[in-house]
């Protein structure tokens, strides 16, 4: 197993890890630390909680079912013995859905939280 593979499994579990945060979030009302909140956060403490649960759930599930598919195309891409430019464009295009997902996160820190 080569070092792009472990990345792959990694990219996937944490994909899958985000769509787990964000199904608690949604089912339950729950916000999981150290995922969407610093560790350092009171998620008691959290001024509109059931806004920042609707703001970022969805943002949340998006990415990570995002991360999962780019892990797992790149994973059998690279079993396939497939073009190295089809893992180039879908890791291109999820850094471009992460950045606005960080965007996204620190402005709901900004308005939900602080």
């Amino acid at each position: 197993m080569d070092n792009m593979s472990i990345f792959d499994i990694l990219i996937t579990a944490c994909g899958l890890y985000l769509v787990y945060t964000a199904a608690v979030m949604k089912t339950r009302g729950k916000i999981v630390k150290g995922v969407l909140v610093s560790k350092d956060v009171d998620v008691e403490q959290i001024k509109d909680k059931e806004g920042f649960i609707r703001y970022m759930s969805g943002k949340a599930l998006l990415v990570g079912v995002l991360a999962a598919a780019v892990g797992i195309i790149n994973l059998v891409n690279s079993y396939l013995k497939g073009p190295g430019w089809i893992s180039i464009a879908v890791i291109a295009g999820y850094f471009v859905v992460l950045m606005v997902f960080a965007y996204s996160s620190v402005k709901a820190r900004k308005t939900y939280i602080e």
